[in-house]
């Protein structure tokens, strides 16, 4: 914006954007009413725009949906650029209350074949036991942060669809093509107009 600045001249000066509350409000809106609607096929509900805005936006509408009361757990894990599936599958893990040491003891004394002779429980191990813990709870947003890449959601574990409908899945990521077309989220939100 241009604005005239004394006798010198016109000088380059930033201004706020007086639209911006009203777009996050929008925003804000479609999140949550994406989040809302139940049994439509909209389980998993993409973010994009810049890493900041992501963040900033994601953390206020977890503060609402638990304000609000609309599911009976969040759990939130970071992606990365290059994503360690054992680690998002400990911090969800860890939000659910599924310790995998523990699990892995128990199930290594119950069945051990199914678990080798490994103390070491594998990827599909724990993705079997964070679906049917996951499942055991009526309603659960998952929010993924920071996806640069394509992931499966099945091999962490996280039941959604006609697996486990009271499950929502929220991503944020930079970039537009891994949400539609590499992870296909069911619904894609703007954060930013830029």
């Amino acid at each position: 914006m241009l604005v005239r600045c004394g006798k010198d001249g016109f000088y380059r000066c930033s201004m706020p954007d007086v639209d911006a509350p009203k777009l996050d409000y929008k925003i804000k809106q479609q999140i949550m009413d994406a989040l809302r609607v139940r049994d439509q096929g909209e389980y998993i509900i993409g973010l994009y725009g810049s890493d900041k805005r992501a963040e900033d936006s994601v953390k206020r509408i977890i503060r609402r949906v638990e304000r609000d009361g609309l599911f009976t757990k969040i759990v939130t894990a970071t992606v990365t650029k290059k994503p360690d599936i054992t680690n998002i599958q400990m911090q969800i893990g860890d939000a659910i209350g599924l310790n995998f040491d523990d699990t892995t003891d128990l199930a290594e004394s119950t069945c051990c074949t199914c678990f080798g002779y490994s103390k070491r429980m594998r990827t599909a191990e724990r993705a079997n036991l964070l679906c049917a813990k996951m499942k055991e709870l009526q309603t659960v947003l998952v929010v993924l942060y920071d996806l640069h890449v394509k992931l499966d959601l099945g091999e962490i574990g996280i039941p959604f669809g006609e697996d486990h409908n009271g499950c929502k899945i929220l991503l944020s990521s930079t970039n537009l093509e891994v949400l539609s077309k590499e992870v296909k989220v069911h619904k894609l939100i703007q954060l930013s107009q830029t």
